[in-house]
This record gives structure tokens, sequence and C-alpha cells, in this order.
């Protein structure tokens, strides 16, 4: 797909200012004019860009619809969650493939969906990128190099997990996977329902006063301890009374008061 955008195409687009004009763009990209020429002549050829002769003899570059449209689709890509794609990008930049053509080969996707990738790995600093002599160089960074090492991140295989656990679930198309695995986070913590009284509960508390007995005869058991007790604390008060007064009237008789 020669007049695909690809990764080249999107990073020299960022580089065009308001005030960019063919003749000074060479320095933008850290290249000669004729290299600069010639990059933007392959997006002029592709519809990304457009030329407006100014005064002074001086071509102004301004970027067309389908320019901006290309930069729109890379910021929208630049938050999503890291995949096996990227994952698979990152593997063959370690391995050496630093050009475009050489990545696009290997991971056999089309150059506008490897752009979008590498523009999302670029935002988030897994990989860096040079820009020389109309060619694009492109290098890990360290957070690159040691996701290499470790592998798929753990939030992101949890989070495809999460989505795909449900299969029942119909598809949503662009849903952001975050909202997804939120919503099955909620169901799963929300309250449970109350659940009705049970039937033994009822027939109990409907049952007449008489049946008390004959359900729980412990109770009599305890009523008739408490009673004697009573009694026994009752007779041992008035025991204790007479006792005082026996003692009280022999103290009289004794002093000869009686």
């Amino acid at each position: 797909m020669p007049d695909e955008p690809n990764f080249m195409d999107l990073v020299t687009l960022l580089r065009i200012k308001p005030d960019s004009t063919v003749e000074r763009f060479g320095s933008a990209i850290n290249s000669s004019f004729f290299d600069a020429s010639n990059v933007l002549g392959t997006l002029k050829q592709k519809g990304l860009i457009d030329f407006t002769t100014i005064f002074g003899s001086q071509n102004a570059i301004t970027i067309t619809d389908l320019g901006k449209q290309l930069i729109s689709e890379a910021e929208m890509k630049a938050p999503t969650l890291f995949d096996h794609l990227d994952m698979e990008i990152l593997k063959q930049l370690s391995g050496g493939k630093r050009s475009i053509t050489d990545l696009s080969g290997a991971v056999n996707v089309t150059p506008k969906d490897l752009a979008m990738h590498l523009y999302k790995m670029s935002a988030q600093q897994y990989l860096d990128y040079e820009l020389s002599s109309g060619k694009l160089s492109i290098m890990l960074t360290e957070k690159g190099f040691m996701q290499v090492k470790q592998g798929m991140p753990v939030q992101a295989q949890s989070a495809q997990g999460l989505v795909q656990s449900n299969p029942q679930e119909p598809a949503v198309p662009d849903r952001p996977v975050a909202s997804q695995v939120q919503q099955q986070m909620a169901q799963q913590t929300a309250p449970a329902q109350p659940q009705p009284p049970q039937q033994g509960m009822q027939n109990h508390s409907a049952a007449p006063k008489g049946a008390k007995q004959e359900e729980f005869p412990e109770l009599d058991d305890l009523e008739k301890k408490i009673k004697a007790d009573r009694s026994r604390r009752k007779m041992k008060s008035l025991a204790i009374v007479i006792i005082l007064i026996v003692i009280a009237l022999l103290a009289l008789l004794y002093m000869g008061v009686i």
C-alpha cells in the first residue's frame, strides 16, 4: 500500500507549524533542503498536505483534512492499553529492526496500523525515534527494553481476561476496555438482595401463647428455680430478723431493763 500513510508521514506532519514553509522545513526535520523536499513531496502525493505561495515567493505548508484526521486518530490511539501487537513490535526492535520497512515486514500489518502503534508506544515512552537526513530511526527506551524482558504487563493481561470471561455480553463497538472491567467489578461487588423471612420463623411468631410451654419446657424449670430462690431469700431474711430480735431481748434482759 504505497499511498497509505506510515509512521514517517505522521512524524513529519507533527513537525509542521502554522508558519512552516518548504524552503525552511529542512531544519525542522534535521535534513537538507533536498531531503526535506522529497519528504514533503511524498506527503503531498498522499494528500496529507498542500502548498500555498506566499509573499516573497515562499511556499507555505498547510495540513489537509486527511492529514488532520491522521493526527487525530493517532492522538486517540495514544492512551489505549498495551496489547500483543505492541509487545511484538518491541520484540522486533529489540532484535535489531530499527526502520519502518523492517518492522512492517516483520509484524506484517498495514503501514497505518503500524504508525498508530508506534505513535502510541512513543507517547507511553516505550520507544523513541530520530529523524535525520530524511530518514527515521526507531529505538527502544529503557522502559521498552525492560518490558521486553518482563513480557506482557500484568494489568493488560488481567483486563483482557475480565473482558473475555463474560462471552454472553453483547459486543459494543468502540467501547473502552476499562469501562467493561469497571462494570464487571461493580456487578461482583453489588449488595445482595434481602432474603424473605423463613417459613419456620413465621410459624413461630404466629403460634398461640399456650404452645410456648409445650415447645420450650426448659422455661418452666427456669421459672420454678427463680421462685424457689426467691422463697429461700425471704426465709433467710426472716430468720435474720428473728435472730436480731432475740439478741436485742437478751441484751435488754441482761441489762435489767426487763
